[in-house]
């Protein structure tokens, strides 16, 4: 002992007969080692944090069973004679992806409708950029035969190499069935038994040939009075999906209160307990057979998430977000108008763009300006990357799913930048973690 302590002591001294330059740095150059190893702790813990929050979701989003239904509604209208309809020839089942591990990628989940059947090229071009931050898009692809429920695809449905990109690049493909061209023609579909049974069977064989991760049900528009009916469906169509490990994502009417505004068809409770994610259209506060005004107010978007919240899971509301403006002459419906579409304008007529951060109804965050064109005075309201920032702050601040896009291409480029910057950035995701190893979280 006394040798290893004569040996210490003479190495001491022999150090501090160093020049104190060398000293210094030397002492420097250990802070920094120091400090290396403490930063790659700090990262392999938060790592381990992240990997334990995507777990959590995963088994919130992604159930292992089918949920408990609540007992069908009896619809409201059922017509006396039906058809016979023919059996559906459904294919094997395969072998289920392993998607569920690699959702959400930011802790936020981030949906974009994709449309295919117009303005395809700029549509794909943004997904193509964007997909390693996405976790779902729905290829805007069907709409419904309503003799037989059987799908009509739209111009660039069913595209195999638009999947395979997908899910090479961790993204869940959910197609959308829509019903946006002539909504009151599937209520014969809805309010009868068993024309909904071939609707849904053919939905899933659908989704089993083209090997889609789930469906995206758009139906709109509807009365109030199809509520029980559609509520079948939904639930028929939940257990169905859910049977064989799919998703089930619906678009919602925005509203305040149960049959407030179009979405009095909706049982949003109901929505919330047997859908995987609920996407609330958030948009057209102003729309186009109204007159001129923001699209997607703050408050207004704020009051119909709050509402959301009170009825359905937080986890699974995915909050709507408009990728698009307005464009309305004096008298007439509106013209929808992408981004580049609105820069267009303003370039050729260079008009003052003003941004309106509030009005007495409380915050807007939108931009808009006015133009004449062969002597009419025209009005257009739009989103920009501000609008996009304010929208995110509501959905961190509330604590929702995530954002749902309508829709790609053609959109602001620095709307990329927000999300990536709010979404990948922003450090509440690991926050959120730790908070639920504290007391009282």
């Amino acid at each position: 002992m006394q040798r290893l302590r004569n040996a210490v002591e003479s190495g001491i001294r022999r150090i501090s007969l160093l020049p104190r330059p060398l000293l210094v740095s030397g002492y420097l150059l250990l802070f920094v080692l120091w400090a290396m190893l403490v930063g790659d702790t700090v990262n392999m813990w938060q790592a381990r944090l992240v990997q334990v929050e995507r777990r959590r979701l995963e088994a919130a989003f992604y159930p292992t069973a089918a949920p408990t239904l609540q007992p069908t509604a009896t619809p409201t209208s059922v017509p006396t004679a039906v058809p016979p309809l023919p059996t559906a020839t459904l294919p094997p089942l395969p072998t289920p992806r392993p998607v569920a591990a690699v959702h959400p990628k930011t802790g936020r989940t981030i949906a974009a409708w994709l449309p295919t059947s117009f303005d395809a090229e700029h549509a794909r071009a943004s997904f193509e950029a964007n997909k390693d931050i996405l976790d779902e898009v729905s290829p805007f692809w069907y709409t419904t035969r309503v003799s037989d429920g059987s799908l009509i695809p739209e111009d660039g449905a069913r595209d195999a190499a638009l999947v395979e990109a997908a899910h090479a690049a961790e993204v869940l493909v959910i197609p959308t069935i829509h019903n946006v061209l002539d909504p009151n023609e599937i209520l014969p579909m809805l309010e009868n038994p068993a024309r909904r049974a071939q609707h849904i069977a053919l939905i899933m064989a659908e989704i089993r040939t083209h090997n889609y991760d789930g469906i995206d049900i758009d139906y709109e528009s509807l009365p109030a009075s199809s509520r029980a009916a559609y509520s079948a469906f939904m639930q028929e169509l939940s257990a169905a999906l859910h049977a064989e490990n799919k998703l089930l994502t619906v678009a919602l009417h925005a509203k305040t209160e149960d049959y407030g505004g179009w979405g009095g068809f909706q049982d949003w409770q109901l929505l919330g307990e047997i859908c995987d994610r609920v996407r609330i259209m958030t948009y057209d506060y102003s729309w186009r057979g109204g007159g001129p005004g923001p699209i997607a107010p703050l408050s207004w978007v704020a009051s119909v998430a709050e509402y959301g919240r009170s009825v359905m899971p937080a986890e699974k509301l995915q909050l709507g977000i408009p990728f698009y403006g307005y464009n309305w002459a004096e008298g007439e419906d509106a013209l929808a108008q992408t981004w580049a579409d609105i820069q267009a304008l303003i370039e050729l007529h260079q008009p003052d763009v003003n941004f309106r951060a509030r009005d007495s109804s409380g915050p807007i965050e939108e931009s808009y300006f006015t133009y004449q064109k062969n002597g009419q005075g025209r009005t257009v309201w739009f989103a920009d990357y501000r609008s996009l920032a304010a929208k995110m702050e509501l959905v961190e601040q509330l604590d929702l799913s995530g954002i749902a896009i309508w829709r790609l291409g053609n959109e602001d480029p620095k709307n990329w930048t927000v999300v990536r910057k709010q979404l990948i950035e922003n450090p509440s995701l690991i926050q959120r973690v730790v908070n639920t190893y504290l007391p009282d979280h």
